[in-house]
């Protein structure tokens, strides 16, 4: 018998809700002040959650932040984009991603940027994202990351 699986919904929720997957998928081994991120509690911020019923499956923050390569333009930085493992490949990525890219055209925010993990390109390039040249590795996790960026709206409704 197949397992059925509850359809991904996408909520707002206090900061609180995010961490545990923050730390979970992203880092695991380190001290869990270690997604604690200044901004999180700044009511400009927003953080979103990935349901299957009631399980949080995913989660990303998106916070006011220019993108480096067009400063003129405005954006918001979208950081500890996380899906439990186990959900990999069910929507909620997507999900998070389209409901984040709404948040941002109702607040007339024109892009979505982020520092991507490298492993995570194709991910982003899949759903329209420009990857750029300029790339880095973090220091504390030492993962390669390169900035992902997409106009906010042409992401809404895809």
């Amino acid at each position: 018998m197949s397992e059925v699986i509850a359809p991904v919904t996408v909520r707002q929720v206090p900061v609180d809700l995010v961490r545990p997957l923050r730390h979970r998928v992203l880092r695991n081994g380190f001290p869990e002040s270690s997604v604690h991120t200044d901004g999180d509690d700044d009511p400009s911020t927003v953080h979103l959650a990935a349901y299957a019923g009631d399980d949080v499956i995913g989660v990303v923050t998106l916070f006011p932040d220019p993108f480096p390569e067009e400063p003129g333009r405005t954006a918001a930085r979208f950081r500890w984009m996380a899906v439990d493992e186990a959900r990999r490949g069910s929507g909620a990525g997507r999900a998070l991603l389209q409901h984040a890219a709404t948040v941002c055209q109702d607040g007339g925010i024109e892009l979505m940027w982020a520092h991507g993990r490298d492993t995570a390109q194709g991910f982003y390039e899949r759903l329209g994202f420009r990857v750029s040249d300029n790339g880095y590795v973090d220091q504390i996790t030492k993962v390669s990351h390169h900035y992902v960026v997409i106009e906010t709206a042409a992401f809404v409704g895809r």
